[in-house]
């Protein structure tokens, strides 16, 4: 889906009111799909081969790092609607910091309030620093731990205050809703309080270019997904100049664009 004008502007709108946005039909069915079994049987084989990254007590999962793990994940964090939505945040150019996962079982307690940038000092600058995606690959719901989030709380500038924490809302759509929002919205994973239901989430986190990403991508890519990374992939990565001179090889280039 190429995302139309109306479309944009409400979603920028309600980006800069409220810190965040919801999308709908920004991935094709097929492709819903595919990233969701795919998911699914990546987690399944690491909790296998003792790989996985499972806490609360085995309620939850995260899945690290999928670029090296599916062909579908490289194009999900370029897909042209989401970019065009998180450039909104995060100007022209910038970076994949992270894509992983986040599978929220049955027991699951809430994650801590947190904004996506509170290792900057406070305040933070009045633009955002870095912006997510968040993929809804089941339906979110209040009961099985849809992200919950103090709406407008991007405009504090600053990370939560533990002692004095605000009530947190649910951030409830159907499967293959995106929601996109402000590296400095304050928000956490919710309860999963389902007898039996998984709750699947896709991540996709980007960040200005002078940012350094979640992921060492240059240590731990697979050689195969950059060599076959399209023009937009190997930008997204870190491997081309930036404006200023940023992410240089050897100094600065002795012909052609230099800043």
């Amino acid at each position: 889906m190429t995302i139309g004008s109306d479309e944009l502007q409400r979603a920028c709108r309600e980006l800069d009111e409220q810190g965040y946005t919801l999308l709908s039909g920004a991935i094709e069915a097929g492709e819903l799909q595919e990233l969701r079994e795919t998911l699914v049987r990546v987690a399944a084989e690491e909790i296998e081969n003792g790989t996985d990254y499972v806490y609360e007590n085995g309620s939850n999962q995260r899945v690290w790092t999928l670029l090296n793990k599916g062909a579908v994940f490289e194009r999900v964090v370029q897909n042209d609607t989401i970019l065009t939505v998180i450039g909104h945040l995060l100007g022209r150019i910038f970076l994949l910091s992270n894509v992983n996962a986040n599978i929220a079982g049955p027991g699951g307690q809430p994650m801590f309030l947190h904004s996506d940038q509170d290792y900057v000092p406070p305040p933070f600058p009045a633009y955002a620093l870095v912006a997510n995606a968040i993929v809804f690959l089941d339906d979110f719901s209040a009961e099985n731990g849809a992200t919950r989030i103090v709406p407008g709380s991007h405009k504090l500038l600053c990370r939560p205050d533990y002692s004095n924490l605000p009530e947190t809302v649910p951030v409830t759509g159907p499967r293959g809703t995106v929601m996109i929002f402000h590296g400095a919205l304050w928000h956490q994973t919710g309860p999963n309080t389902t007898a039996s239901d998984k709750r699947h989430a896709l991540l996709c986190y980007y960040c200005r270019p002078f940012m350094r990403q979640q992921e060492n991508w240059f240590l731990s890519l697979d050689p195969a997904v950059r060599a076959r990374a399209t023009p937009r992939l190997v930008e997204l990565l870190g491997h081309t100049i930036y404006l200023g001179g940023l992410g240089a090889v050897g100094g600065l280039p002795r012909e052609g664009m230099r800043f």
